[in-house]
């Protein structure tokens, strides 16, 4: 009898126990709950998340939205919310989970909690079209943030590859997409009007047996770009294969165009006609720029920049260069293998020329210009330009005249700005080839002769003033 009442007391005392415990936790649950940071202890990495352009039907790169606690306190979030809700064109991952609502969300103090955003265009019409919606953060019923999403989705149309038998035209109604390798046949015209864009899959080229003509003008260029439009790797090189101007083909004409992030942005092989280039802007190629090869080419108004190849390489290749810049800086520290100009072996029976009027090869080279195998320098004739060359330069002559090797005193060339700083020596130093040249513009529409009857080397003139610009 006693052992059974020492084992009631011995429950008793257990009971109380377990009570008071219970009550001290939710005592403490309680003081939490009253002690959580207040609204104004919250903070946004954005009040409004924008998007690159988004190819319509395509799922984007994925964007951050961060919240912050900045206090000794946790945090407790009601709600997040997409304002779209199924309908969106953007979702939401939180947690690792794709949800348009999530609900009774903490955050630990002096912590943050990271929402992950994509975008899925619709496919809508011919023109790029305005995507928008925003993220409802309630905090309590009476604090709530709104936060806003924005991006622009771009209509495509998808060229898988094929074989162009006649005379063609790509206009700028929306984008192409060229998903395979293209080829314009022998006899066959392809014509690029202006504005129009190309973006290239990573196995994808353009090759031409015909005749190829880009007609872009200075208000509307037309683009060559791989597909990845978002900017960490817009820039990055070699996204897809180049221009390739085959045997027997041409004349070819670019005018007014953008190269970006190619290969190799244009190889040729013994067209039979000059291949004309005006106003072109070469970037962001894993090799050559351009590689030339039993070719007669004629550059104007032409940048060449942050290629990790050479801006040029010729064998057996014929080059007219007037108001070009070259420049060997890069983007994101990408490593350079090459000299700007390449003269390499030419084919039996044909020669290396290369001819410099007006313009500027600069780089981090000692050297710029680079002869190997049988080539030779002497290959090259320059007056009014500005070169990098520090060893075995040519003497001054009727073959090389007026010539600077000072810096040209670019404003950032390593991202892609090669205007002239209004210290540069390549202001008002340029040779006068024609004194009637009003025609004669920039690719930003600026007149290369300036009022004092002079003209600047290099691509790009230093004037800014409106009257410069073509009407």
């Amino acid at each position: 009898m006693k052992n059974y009442k020492m084992s009631l007391w011995g429950l008793s005392c257990r009971l109380l126990f377990f009570a008071c415990l219970g009550f001290t936790v939710c005592q403490s649950c309680t003081e939490e709950k009253e002690s959580l940071a207040t609204p104004s202890n919250i903070s946004f990495s954005h009040d409004t998340v924008r998007f690159d352009s988004v190819f319509s039907a395509e799922v984007s790169p994925t964007q951050l939205l961060r919240i912050y606690n900045k206090s000794s306190l946790p945090v407790r979030l009601e709600r997040i919310t997409l304002q779209g809700g199924e309908k969106s064109p953007f979702s939401l991952l939180v947690d690792g989970a794709a949800t348009y609502e999530k609900t009774n969300l903490r955050i630990d103090a002096h912590d943050s909690l990271t929402l992950v955003i994509r975008l899925r265009p619709p496919q809508q019409g011919g023109n790029s079209f305005l995507l928008s919606d925003e993220i409802e953060v309630a905090i309590t019923n009476q604090a709530k943030k709104h936060l806003s999403l924005e991006a622009w989705g771009l209509p495509h149309k998808d060229i898988h590859g094929s074989t162009i038998d006649q005379d063609t035209e790509w206009s700028n109604a929306s984008a192409l997409i060229i998903t395979k390798p293209v080829v314009v046949a022998k006899g066959a015209t392809l014509r690029i009007l202006p504005g129009t864009s190309l973006y290239f899959r990573p196995n994808a080229s353009l090759t031409v047996h015909g005749k190829l003509l880009v007609e872009g003008t200075i208000e509307r260029r037309v683009l060559f770009a791989g597909t990845r439009l978002d900017s960490a790797y817009k820039y990055t090189p070699g996204q897809w294969q180049g221009l390739l101007l085959m045997p027997e083909s041409g004349p070819h004409i670019i005018r007014n165009a953008t190269f970006r992030s190619a290969v190799t942005a244009i190889r040729t092989d013994s067209p039979t006609a000059s291949t004309t280039l005006e106003n072109v802007i070469i970037s962001g190629c894993s090799r050559d720029a351009i590689a030339l090869r039993n070719t007669k080419l004629q550059m104007s108004g032409c940048i060449l920049a942050q290629n990790s190849g050479s801006a040029i390489s010729l064998r057996g290749a014929q080059v007219s260069m007037d108001f070009c810049t070259l420049t060997g800086d890069t983007r994101f520290g990408q490593a350079r293998r090459a000299s700007l100009i390449l003269l390499d072996t030419p084919p039996e029976g044909s020669e290396n020329m290369l001819s410099v009027v007006n313009s500027i090869i600069w780089g981090a080279y000692s050297d710029e210009v680079r002869a190997t195998g049988s080539a030779t320098l002497d290959a090259v004739n320059a007056s009014h330009s500005i070169f990098k060359w520090t060893k075995n330069r040519p003497a001054p002559s009727e073959r090389w005249e007026k010539i600077i090797y000072d810096d040209p005193l670019l404003e950032k060339p390593a991202q892609l700005n090669v205007e002239l700083k209004s210290t540069s020596p390549a202001r008002g130093t340029g040779l006068v080839v024609k004194p009637d040249a009003e025609t004669l513009y920039d690719l930003k529409g600026r007149k290369r002769l300036g009022q004092d009857g002079k003209v600047d080397r290099g691509a790009l003139v230093f004037r800014v003033e409106e009257e410069n610009l073509r009407d």
